[in-house]
């Protein structure tokens, strides 16, 4: 990896010291030094400019020597000017620093809205940040999941679950990262929002497809969750307390040390509820051995926290350390102690029941960016992922007789254990060139490392018998090599052209996968502009999940067998792009997404005569799969206004994706929704009162209907032979029925500004579903019987509803 390197920049040598001088360096916030993303920096009354990048970094190359003023603006600071001299063979770095001001007026003509329009050609892309994840009505506090629901394209399966199913794709098929780092299942609370703490967010980019070169391995969707650098001027914290967690956020700058400098920021967040019920100590009527009282226990919490540190060994030479840990925990122990007595016998029972059910993330990862050139930027990256579940029952039963002369003990263990561990170690270095004007050229390579563990283990022991029965073990380590290049050229003022390819071997399969990316953008005028974006797609793993499930608590993750294809997609994307001169933006788009050799887990048919049975719910072979088609197209519009009193966005999506497999054929997977519209808006009604809304109306979810019953009958051989009857559903074609249409209004009000004995803080009020809608969740079947002869009567319905009316109280707490 060091060889390759430096022959790269060797390479690049070549033209780097042929070229004239540059003015380069950082935009940051002046409180905080921050790095303030597409910011806009210009040489006055020239052409000469640029934008800043995800690092805050920019480089204005081939400036002519002379006097210039140099100009760096973004919306909501003051703008910076200074006066330079370029000189021959002495390119110019600077540190820009804006101070935040309050804006007058929205209408300012250089905002990062304008700065994304002209620069970016890749189609469906959007980053937010904090204030406008933020904007939305939140569950219980502010989560970045449930705003990207929000946005076109994509699409959640139920209120429960925080999933995103993107134009077609299934949560898996999205490359979850945070600071570049993957994240296997970023979910607290099985799964109804995010892992991410978005207080210590910066912002989230995310690609609903089309996404360039140096993104691989996944074929639905990216998105890079990117955390705050910590405050480099002085230490700042906050709190903040919600209707299930309590957490908080420190940063401030490195002690200065030898020339060394750097920031550092920490936060957590924990359930308080399990806490507080636990300390209550309310009694649940069974006794401990010693006789004393059993209490209540609250089964539940959740756990994360996040660290970030950075440090400038000079000004070429940054390191920066990220680390996550979080964890899901639900830990139940239940015991029951009787004895009773038969004659001159003492009977003792002894019983019982435990879970132990941790899952969650830890990651690490290392960055070391090396300013080569002015122009000239490399990147190498270590990174170690583990995500675990570990399902764990244990149930003792002991019965002891004390006799008068003798002691006997009869005794049952059992143990029943599902668990699945990743392990993923990844080392990634990339370089990023801008070449000249024209050309901004990136090029890289990684290798990937993933040790895949799932099983189940089941144990029994009596005083008769030890059995240990493993019924599924799947270990594989698979490794994927890629390399990558990408060219974004703009050949003149009308076109821009990103072409790019990506290789990957992997281990398991003997072939090279080629993904060629391409991207095309035509400017019509300043404000309008057409794209196409079009890539071919492998993924290399896949979990072992039922897809029409409503609630996706965890996922069990292994990689491609051998004897199964690499999983493929192709993306054709075409849109439109208007951004108004008060920075109303406006993008109507169309794709169609094809995916060949998708892994999809078998189910067995609905055939019991239980009652209350849930028609979803069946039973899986965990590690057999059909071999599955499918295709996905629509069309989508989004209106974005981003500053001002009122802002935010309006949002629809036609869409219909379709999946086809040997045993259901052609068929709407269960997440499939034909239409979508998302309005949310937050309005500054005063400047410490704060209204936001959302209101989402959507096509049901297909669903498999119950459309009657049928008696079978089977013979019972015995000592008298007899026939019993044996009720089975009759089930309609897979997922050809839809629920009804889902509807949500949302409400959030917030106060800004508070003041209670010097120190700051805010308070909101969140209301979920306003209006009451019932919108089904599933619905649960049963036998309907008479219930004087017993007769079967027929089937009958029951409806489960989403998230009922929900209000809830936060205060947040800055220091």
């Amino acid at each position: 990896m060091k060889i390759l390197l430096k022959i790269i920049l060797f390479f690049i040598s070549i033209f780097v010291f042929g070229e004239n001088t540059s003015i380069s360096g950082f935009v940051r916030e002046k409180n905080t030094g921050e790095p303030i993303s597409y910011a806009n920096v210009f040489l006055s009354n020239k052409s000469f400019g640029s934008a800043t990048n995800q690092d805050g970094y920019f480089v204005v190359s081939n400036v002519p020597f002379g006097n210039y003023e140099l100009n760096a603006s973004m919306i909501g600071f003051s703008v910076f000017k200074k006066n330079i001299t370029v000189e021959s063979d002495k390119p110019i770095r600077m540190e820009i620093f804006l101070k935040e001001e309050v804006l007058e007026s929205s209408e300012v003509i250089v905002t990062a809205e304008r700065q994304k329009f002209e620069r970016t050609i890749e189609s469906s892309q959007i980053s937010l940040d904090l204030r406008e994840i933020n904007a939305a009505p939140a569950f219980i506090e502010p989560d970045v999941f449930r705003t990207l629901q929000m946005l076109p394209g994509v699409q959640t399966s139920s209120d429960l679950s925080s999933a995103l199913y993107v134009r077609g794709s299934t949560p898996d098929q999205n490359l979850i990262m945070l600071d570049g780092i993957a994240i296997y299942n970023p979910f607290h609370l099985f799964g109804i929002f995010s892992t991410f703490n978005t207080d210590a967010i910066k912002e989230a980019d995310f690609h609903a497809g089309g996404f360039p070169a140096r993104y691989g391995g996944r074929m639905g969707a990216i998105l890079n969750v990117i955390n705050r650098e910590g405050n480099i001027q002085e230490v700042r914290g906050s709190a903040d307390i919600s209707f299930i967690s309590t957490k908080g956020l420190l940063e401030g700058p490195m002690p200065k040390f030898k020339g060394l400098k750097g920031s550092w920021m920490i936060s957590g967040r924990r359930t308080w509820l399990d806490q507080l019920l636990n300390r209550a100590k309310i009694p649940n009527g069974s006794k401990n051995e010693d006789g004393t009282n059993q209490y209540y226990e609250f089964p539940y919490s959740f756990y994360d926290y996040q660290i970030k540190i950075n440090l400038d060994v000079n000004p070429d030479h940054r390191l920066t350390y990220s680390r996550f840990y979080g964890d899901d925990v639900v830990s139940f122990s239940f015991s029951d102690n009787s004895q009773n007595q038969d004659g001159n016998t003492i009977i003792t029972n002894k019983n019982k029941f435990d879970i132990e059910w941790p899952w969650g993330n830890k990651t690490n990862g290392l960055t070391w960016r090396w300013i080569y050139s002015p122009t000239v930027v490399a990147k190498t990256f270590f990174s170690n992922s583990r995500y675990r579940f570990d399902f764990d029952i244990s149930i003792l039963d002991r019965t002891t007789y004390n006799y008068t002369d003798s002691t006997t003990q009869y005794f049952q263990d059992i143990g029943y254990n599902i668990f699945d561990v990743i392990y993923d170690n990844t080392i990634e270095s990339e370089i990023l060139w801008k070449a000249n004007e024209n050309h901004d050229i990136s090029s890289g390579i990684q290798l990937k490392n993933i040790n895949f563990d799932l099983g189940i283990k089941f144990d029994f022991t009596d005083q008769d018998t030890s059995l240990v029965f493993n019924p599924l073990s799947l270990k594989n380590k698979t490794r994927e090599t890629s390399i990558f290049l990408q060219d974004k050229w703009k050949i003149n003022r009308k076109f821009n052209l990103q072409s790019g390819i990506r290789t990957t071997k992997y281990n398991l399969h003997n072939k090279i996968y080629l993904d060629p990316r391409l991207g095309l953008k035509y400017n019509f005028s300043e404000n309008m502009a057409f794209k196409f974006n079009w890539g071919v797609y492998h993924q290399f793993l896949t979990t072992a999940t039922n897809q029409d499930e409503n609630l996706r608590i965890v996922e069990l993750w292994l990689g491609i067998p051998k004897d199964k294809k690499a999983s493929v997609s192709q993306h054709f994307i075409g849109g439109f792009e208007y951004l108004t001169n008060k920075n109303i933006f406006l993008r109507v788009e169309t794709y169609n997404k094809t995916f060949d050799n998708l892994l999809t887990l078998k189910e067995s048919p609905l055939d019991t005569e239980n009652e209350d049975e849930d028609a979803t719910d069946t039973t899986n072979t965990t590690n057999e799969f059909w071999d599955t088609k499918g295709n996905s197209q629509g069309i989508e519009f989004l209106v974005k206004k981003s500053s001002g009193r009122l802002n935010g966005w309006v949002g629809y999506t036609y869409s219909k994706t379709k999946y086809d497999n040997e045993i259901s054929g052609s068929h709407f997977p269960g997440f499939d929704r034909t239409h979508t519209l998302n309005i949310v808006g937050n309005f500054m009604l005063t400047k410490t009162l704060q209204l936001s809304s959302s209101i989402t109306q959507m096509s049901g979810n297909p669903y498999t209907n119950i459309i009657g019953r049928v008696t079978e009958w089977n013979q019972s051989v015995s000592e008298e032979s007899r026939w019993f009857p044996y009720d089975k559903y009759l089930v309609g074609q897979k997922n050809s029925a839809r629920y009804e249409d889902y509807f949500r209004l949302d409400m959030g009000i917030t106060r800004k500004g508070g003041n209670l004995f010097g120190v700051e803080y805010d308070t909101n009020i969140q209301i979920m579903n306003l209006t009451r809608h019932f919108n089904v969740l599933t619905y649960q079947y049963r036998i309907n019987r008479d219930l004087v002869t017993g007769d079967q009567l027929g089937v009958q319905r029951r409806a489960i509803s989403m998230f009922p009316l929900i209000i809830t109280l936060g205060v947040k707490v800055v220091f």
